[in-house]
């Protein structure tokens, strides 16, 4: 009840921005959820024993959600170059010791990556203005939240043979199946219903691949968290833990639908 009374809640927040015209509402909608899942990162990394500079992960996250509004103004590359240099820099001037300067560095890069980078292909989606790219986000929000559940459903009842026990011992490939089916059915009931900007191929080539990319991103947070002893990001949000959990794979999807936006759809 808890994770549906969440999502009722969300939705109509999550609706308005993506059908607005103005990309702010999308991209100030992503930076809040940037800013809370990079800093539960960081709270997981400094369960498993690391050091991130938590400050300039958070500012080099929102530039590059910055960048995907202004591709042409702050290029990707010259964020990259330049939160490279401050946190080597910072690794110096905070005296870290020389046998933690290494860990230290490549988490805060890595969650800027995670987070705000894959983040920003969303915004860069959502700032092509196109009907197609609204929809695109729309249907990898209702085939990720379908598949998601019929996961949770399927694995919690009928679950048997475990699907990565070292990373996660509770997912079953039954979950794992239960997560493709529920994204296709989504997938062909939005062809069916709001989506006909897209053609009804292409939503069920992405209702199945969202589901199996998804998964990918899910066990490599489960990874940190169980490195960390971890079983949720944080409790922000009652039913589906913290806003990392829940955005875990949106973050390897986003890309994807990125890209294939381009490569066949515009």
């Amino acid at each position: 009840m808890k994770r549906i009374l969440t999502a009722v809640v969300l939705l109509p927040v999550f609706i308005f921005a993506v059908i607005h015209p103005n990309p702010w509402f999308f991209t100030g909608l992503l930076a809040a959820a940037a800013l809370l899942a990079v800093t539960e990162y960081f709270r997981i990394v400094e369960a498993t024993g690391f050091r991130p500079f938590k400050r300039l992960g958070v500012v080099l996250t929102l530039g590059f959600l910055a960048s995907a509004v202004w591709p042409h103004q702050l290029r990707q590359e010259w964020l990259i170059v330049i939160g490279l240099f401050m946190i080597l820099t910072a690794c110096v001037r905070r005296k870290v010791e020389p046998s933690d300067a290494l860990a230290s560095a490549s988490v805060t890069f890595l969650g800027t990556f995670l987070v705000g980078f894959l983040l920003g292909y969303l915004v860069a989606l959502k700032s092509t203005g196109t009907e197609s790219g609204k929809d695109l986000i729309f249907l990898l929000a209702v085939t990720v939240w379908a598949g998601d559940t019929l996961a949770y459903y399927v694995g919690k009842n009928f679950g048997r043979h475990p699907f990565a026990p070292r990373v996660s011992p509770k997912k079953t490939w039954e979950g794992f199946f239960g997560c493709v089916a529920g994204s296709l059915i989504a997938a062909a009931a939005a062809s069916l219903t709001f989506i006909h900007r897209i053609q009804g191929f292409h939503v069920l080539v992405l209702g199945l691949l969202v589901p199996v990319v998804g998964q990918l991103g899910d066990l490599c947070e489960s990874a940190l968290k169980r490195g960390a002893q971890m079983k949720d990001s944080s409790s922000l949000l009652p039913g589906h833990g913290g806003m990392l959990d829940r955005i875990d794979s949106i973050l390897f999807n986003a890309p994807l639908i990125y890209y294939y936006h381009l490569g066949f759809l515009s």
